[in-house]
């Protein structure tokens, strides 16, 4: 640009000179002539160059300060234009290089044929940072490990934010231990670095090398392996294998079976008998999701849930799975209760409770109770309570599923709206051998009497299990001593009218509940 300016003033000062030269050499004369001047053609010479000369010089001071002016308003550009390539790949908050620059550098990278690695880092739990501190202390985080990661840059190391709370270090070399070892002392490092009053930065980290990725690209790769690390225990930190590749696809395939069988109705429900214990008769039936493959091979529903819940499909599950038994049950006699599973965000969601409401409306005098766990709900108290006021005005009500697993009391609970709650499982089938649980139960059981919320114990197996609750006052229970779950069009067997002859006293420990089924 400098050089264009002094060739633009060299020929400024050239034009001059020859202007002015025709001028005293041929121009002046044909003028003077033409508006009938007088002109002194013996003038010198020396005189006519030294006009010449003059000329040239007053165009040149003519020019200073234009050229002074133009001269800082391009220097100024230039700094703008340097700024604004830098800023298109700088990331703002952390000065470490984008997402642009990240794909810059790869492509680099790749164009000149190294081997060279990536280190994908995450970030755990970095939502909860925010929420809990503020998105203040979550900045400061990320500015803490971005200048933790530039300690590890060189000539051959980059680094970059390549999005939220994601990093990628991206180095020139082929030693996986060297990669492996720099990934744990960042882990280390990061460790010490607060994330709120008491609580330390926790990052998951995985790492691809170029020579090691076939079908995949290397950033598919090095995403890979960081979400193996996130979704497993221990170190938290993964090298992507092609063992790992094998292992995704066929997770990919999974997925996609789960998805076509939510979309084809594969998935579906069957009802357990839920119990009033203190007279036997059948109150209800929760609803369970079962799915079965067509080579006959039942899928259990913790592995294909939360697939379901991942892919974006609960709500479509959860509608199928009411729709189906409210058509069979909506000729029922009496005052049945169907208890259906959801997910916090889901009770908070008026799209799908309005959609629930419609249907248990629709099918007459059933009624429908929705249940949370309880470690699930904490999290969004305020807004459940919210939720569970809207439902309760429909005659929906809120229980709080697998209570015992998580840390919330019954106060907090009650503040919540929810007046009912079901004792895991893992407390029940134990808790006749296990003297610190069982007596965990009766005090619980005691505290919901004084306070009025109705308990079910769910995992009843035995009848010695059935008689001490029933003597400890519990509400409701359902377990394998009285049935299993069945598919819905077998639970009309089950209704109202038909009661389940409960002990009235304790029998033998090894009997295992034929007397307890209904008559």
């Amino acid at each position: 640009m400098r050089l264009k300016l002094r060739w633009l003033a060299l020929l400024n000062v050239m034009t001059i000179i020859l202007l002015a030269s025709l001028w005293e050499y041929g121009a002046e004369a044909w003028v003077s002539k033409l508006l009938g001047l007088s002109y002194d053609s013996d003038f010198e010479t020396a005189e006519r160059l030294k006009f010449i000369m003059t000329s040239a010089c007053f165009a040149l001071l003519a020019m200073v300060v234009p050229g002074l002016l133009v001269g800082g308003l391009m220097r100024k550009l230039l700094r703008t234009e340097q700024a604004a390539t830098r800023m298109a790949h700088v990331d703002e908050l952390t000065g470490v290089g984008n997402r642009r620059a990240f794909q810059v550098r790869t492509e680099q990278l790749d164009n000149l044929d190294v081997v060279y690695a990536i280190m994908m880092i995450d970030v755990n739990d970095f939502k909860i940072i925010n929420d809990l501190n503020g998105h203040h202390q979550g900045d400061a985080t990320l500015v803490a490990l971005a200048s933790l990661l530039m300690e590890f840059t060189g000539p051959q190391t980059h680094v970059f934010r390549i999005g939220g709370d994601e990093f990628a270090l991206i180095t020139v070399t082929d030693s996986t231990d060297a990669l492996m070892a720099e990934a744990e002392e960042i882990r280390t490092r990061a460790g010490k670095i607060m994330t709120g009053p008491a609580s330390f930065l926790s990052l998951s980290i995985g790492i691809a090398r170029s020579t090691d990725c076939s079908t995949y690209s290397i950033i598919q790769a090095a995403d890979l392996a960081m979400y193996q690390a996130k979704g497993g225990k221990g170190a938290q930190l993964a090298l992507f294998t092609p063992d790992m590749e094998r292992q995704f696809r066929q997770k990919e395939m999974f997925e996609r079976s789960v998805a076509n069988a939510v979309r084809n109705n594969a998935v579906v429900p069957f009802l357990q008998p839920i119990l009033t214990l203190s007279t036997g008769k059948l109150a209800g039936f929760e609803i369970l999701s079962r799915w079965t493959l067509p080579s006959g091979e039942v899928v259990a529903p913790q592995v294909f849930i939360p697939v379901v819940q991942k892919l974006g499909l609960m709500d479509q599950l959860t509608v199928q799975l009411l729709r189906a038994v409210s058509v069979v049950a909506s000729e029922w006699a009496g005052d049945l209760t169907l208890a259906l599973n959801i997910t916090p965000e889901q009770l908070i969601r008026p799209s799908l409770t309005d959609r629930l409401y419609t249907i248990i409306r629709d099918a007459g005098a059933l009624r429908l109770e929705l249940e949370v766990t309880e470690n699930d709900v904490m999290s969004i108290s305020e807004e459940a309570r919210q939720a569970i006021e809207r439902l309760k005005e429909r005659d929906i009500r809120v229980s709080l599923d697998d209570f015992g697993t998580g840390y919330s009391n019954l106060s907090v609970l009650l503040g919540l709206g929810i007046s009912k709650i079901k004792i895991d499982r893992s407390f029940i089938s134990a808790g006749m051998n296990n003297r610190e649980q069982k007596k965990v139960v009766e005090t619980l059981l005691a505290l919901c009497r004084e306070l009025g919320v109705e308990v079910t114990a769910e995992g009843i197996e035995d009848i010695g299990t059935l008689m001490w609750l029933k003597q400890q006052g519990c509400n409701y229970g359902q377990g394998y001593l009285f049935r299993k779950a069945i598919p819905v069009n077998e639970a009309t067997s089950l209704l109202p009218s038909v009661a389940f002859a409960l002990p009235v006293k304790e029998l033998p420990a090894n009997d295992h509940g034929h007397a307890a089924q209904a008559v």
